[in-house]
């Protein structure tokens, strides 16, 4: 019989060394097109890897070279971390955690760690094939905290198979096309999307609030469950078997698979083994302007580019305008919770980067609501050769657990969207037709690994480059990125490309869906 592990949510071997990715799966037809959209470039940035995958991170990763034991190598490796960081475990957390888990008791087919946008939307998609699920969200409501994100084709498509993209479509105005200014207001280059080829192009602003709520509403009731914090993983060494969570209201709770969508700090993800997410730099700060009687700002997207500072302008229907600034600092310092504290920080912020400047922080600041602004340190993760499996006992990550990256290609949440409907292609399928056949479900979790490290590895890497440009403050560079590199980069091959990519349609359902 396999030894039993149990483990703790916060890990105690952060520094284990693995040494391979999940298994790569079998070319499937369905995926070529979206292989194309997704692979690497020379403009991609991945030319940068070497400077930016630091030296503190390569320790923790492990070696690249794989060798011919390297699958005996990587389950002693994840079976070792499994045993330390099972000494966090008290000997009597079975007691605190509640009561001792029968033979008899249910085993869900899936379960959802994050009420945000990659579980909500996971759990939809599960939900239309006819596999039920079971989200736990640590917050005592739905996450609705932001303002807007910007939703691009590849988003769109995902959402017309969810069924809500018309829903969306009718309280969000399309964006005609996008400018580029520096410091002095001068435009850089600009763009109007329906002039973009191997179109039509789809940009919309959406907030935030109303797509979780959205995604919600198709769910049956009591498939989310709030006030729930997982607090400990129990798997089975060397076997595929149910997943034992105890969760911080005193019950446990089994499932054959476990989805972390826990978001950028995912507590699932450090269970996992994957190392902190980087800070990159720079701090952003976001908003949403209310203008009742109608918003000045047209349909057009504007980023006003200085030295160490953007500002960034996306209107998102006739009376809202979704607004951010980012700005270098080389430590993130404490979070900051106070909307009127970061009302502050943002004024002075403004004289600090743009004195003198026509940008029109001030007016969307007199129309936003201090509790729509948030204040965050931008972060990402590459998870290169090296990295802790993405699959692990019938556990894998969505969303920004998965492929935390920073903003710069408007990308985080269309593929947390995307995750969905691939997580259906593959795990969904092999839940329909044979749920209780382990190593399909565990083939069909690295089918899903696979495709998704495949098309978000590059935009990382991306976003991290393009991030990195747009944030330079060392003058004659800021010279040569706004006269030179950004006419450049703004091109509809460079800027549009991988919104190309279309995930696909739902499987064929085999089993009714889910009664609501």
């Amino acid at each position: 019989m396999a030894s039993t592990l149990v483990t703790a949510i916060d890990p105690a071997c952060s520094r284990m060394a693995t040494v391979s990715m999940a298994s790569p799966c079998e070319k499937r037809s369905d995926f070529e097109i979206r292989r194309l959209s997704s692979s690497f470039c020379s403009s991609s940035g991945i030319c940068s890897l070497r400077t930016t995958f630091r030296q503190g991170d390569r320790c923790r990763a492990g070696p690249w070279r794989l060798t011919a034991n390297s699958s005996r190598r990587r389950a002693f490796a994840i079976e070792r971390c499994a045993v330390a960081r099972s000494q966090a475990v008290s000997s009597d957390s079975r007691v605190k955690t509640g009561e001792n888990i029968g033979e008899n008791d249910p085993v869900h087919e899936l379960i959802i760690v994050g009420a945000g946008i990659a579980g909500l939307a996971a759990a939809v998609a599960m939900n239309k094939i006819g596999v039920k699920s079971l989200v736990l969200e640590q917050s005592a409501a739905l996450r609705t905290t932001g303002s807007a994100l910007g939703v691009w084709s590849n988003g769109w498509r995902v959402l017309d198979v969810l069924g809500i993209a018309d829903r969306l479509r009718a309280k969000y105005s399309p964006i005609s096309g996008g400018r580029f200014f520096d410091q002095q207001g001068n435009l850089l280059k600009g763009f109007e999307l329906d002039e973009c080829p191997e179109g039509p192009h789809e940009l919309r602003g959406v907030e935030r609030k109303f797509l979780v709520e959205t995604l919600a509403s198709l769910l049956p009731p009591e498939t989310i469950r709030f006030n729930n914090r997982v607090v400990t993983v129990k798997t089975q060494a060397g076997t595929f078997g149910p997943i034992e969570l105890s969760l911080s209201d005193g019950s446990v709770v089994k499932t054959k698979v476990l989805l972390g969508a826990d978001g950028v700090n995912s507590v699932v993800a450090k269970w996992m083994g994957f190392h902190e997410t980087r800070y990159v730099g720079y701090i952003g700060i976001r908003g949403l302007a209310e203008y009742p009687d109608g918003q000045t700002y047209g349909s057009s997207v504007r980023q006003y580019i200085g030295a160490g500072s953007r500002v960034g302008v996306l209107p998102i229907s006739p009376t809202q305008v979704y607004w951010f600034i980012t700005y270098n600092k080389s430590n993130p310092g404490p979070k900051i919770q106070d909307p009127n504290e970061l009302k502050t920080e943002l004024l002075d912020l403004f004289k600090t980067y743009w004195p003198g400047q026509e940008i029109p922080v001030h007016d969307l600041l007199a129309h936003t609501p201090v509790e729509s602004l948030s204040r965050a340190a931008l972060r990402d993760r590459w998870n290169l050769p090296g990295s802790p499996p993405v699959v692990q006992s019938g556990v894998t990550l969505a969303g920004d657990a998965l492929h935390p990256m920073t903003p710069n290609l408007g990308q985080g949440g269309c593929c947390a969207l995307e995750d969905a409907v691939i997580l259906a292609q593959t795990l969904g399928q092999v839940l329909l037709t044979a749920s209780e056949d382990g190593d399909r479900i565990t083939k069909a979790l690295e089918e899903y690994a696979a495709e998704r490290n495949r098309r978000t590895l590059p935009l990382t890497v991306r976003a991290f480059v393009m991030g990195s440009l747009l944030q330079i403050s060392f003058p004659p560079v800021v010279f040569v990125r706004d006269k030179i590199a950004i006419p450049k980069m703004v091109n509809p091959n460079y800027f549009l490309g991988h919104t190309l990519y279309d995930a696909g349609q739902l499987p064929v359902v085999q089993r009714a869906p889910v009664n609501k």
